[in-house]
């Protein structure tokens, strides 16, 4: 359960819980694929299946899990079966299939398919931190976080939200931070970081376990690039790179933060949950804190 990435979103207006809130995502509840359907999504419980509450509150933060379902049709087997259908149509009629034609058919094709095709499953976590006002969904993708917020909106009818981050370009602030050589307290350089320089068809650098306080680093900065990507270290506490868009990815808890739950081995399944999502939420928020005191005083 523990979060990999981070795609933080920040309430616009004052958001909270509505009570009935376990029966309006009841309304949106995984299904499995019908025979004919592309793909399922849907809320699910962070205890597993043999659990129907669907969310998931320890203080203020709230803990949302949700599956996806998509069928896994390869296209060179439907673009087999089109080229061998439009070749026959081109026989018969001693002419190409109009694009209308074979586009139709492609639909066909897929319809037909899907009743043998295979599924691939994925979950989504996420939750809410109703004090600070923001979602926090475990996606790596922009597209995955939308999906997510997309399927909360429609079932509590309202999710006024706008991606979290500085009115400032974030490469402003990387590049800045590699020019001084540190971050700004409590925050360190790591070792990962991407410098891309200008023009139609920019050079791009990519760093990854390097001195980022190095004359190297000073030299590519020198020449124009600037840094999109940025690893920071916070507090001793967490590891991750800091996106251009403000996403956080490849977040690592430190050993100093996961000791904190060793007397819960052995625990069962749920008395686990609650402990290690208790802890991470409280580290999640305080890092955002932080982040955003950082993005305001540089």
């Amino acid at each position: 359960m523990w979060f990999k990435n981070l795609r933080v979103y920040q309430f616009t207006q004052p958001f909270a819980v509505p009570a009935d809130f376990d029966s309006s995502l009841a309304e949106y509840l995984y299904q499995p694929c019908q025979r004919h359907q592309l793909a399922s999504f849907g809320f699910v419980s962070p205890f597993g299946e043999q659990s129907e509450v669907l969310h998931h509150a320890i203080g203020d933060n709230i803990l949302l899990c949700a599956r996806k379902e998509e069928k896994v049709l390869p296209a060179s087997a439907i673009n087999a079966e089109l080229d061998e259908k439009a070749r026959a149509y081109a026989e018969e009629y001693a002419r190409p299939m109009p694009k209308k034609e074979r586009s139709a058919l492609k639909e066909d094709i897929v319809h037909q398919m899907l009743p043998q095709a295979f599924s691939r499953f994925s979950t989504q976590w996420a939750y809410l931190d109703v004090k600070g006002q923001r979602l926090f969904v475990d996606a790596s993708s922009s597209n995955k976080a939308e999906d997510f917020s997309s399927l909360l909106r429609g079932a509590i009818g309202s999710l006024p939200v706008k991606p979290w981050g500085a009115e400032q370009a974030a490469e402003t602030f990387f590049t800045t931070w590699l020019e001084q050589q540190s971050a700004p307290a409590p925050f360190e350089l790591g070792g990962d970081a991407e410098l891309k320089g200008s023009g139609d068809e920019p050079a791009v650098v990519r760093l990854k376990k390097q001195e980022l306080a190095s004359e190297e680093i000073q030299s590519h900065l020198q020449h124009g690039k600037v840094a999109t990507k940025l690893g920071l270290i916070w507090d001793e506490h967490m590891n991750f790179v800091l996106e251009d868009d403000f996403a956080i990815k490849r977040l690592q808890f430190s050993d100093v933060v996961k000791e904190k739950n060793d007397d819960m081995a052995g625990a069962d399944k749920a008395d686990q949950l609650d402990a290690d999502f208790s802890l991470m939420a409280l580290e999640c928020n305080a890092l955002l804190d932080a982040l955003d005191e950082a993005l305001t005083e540089s």
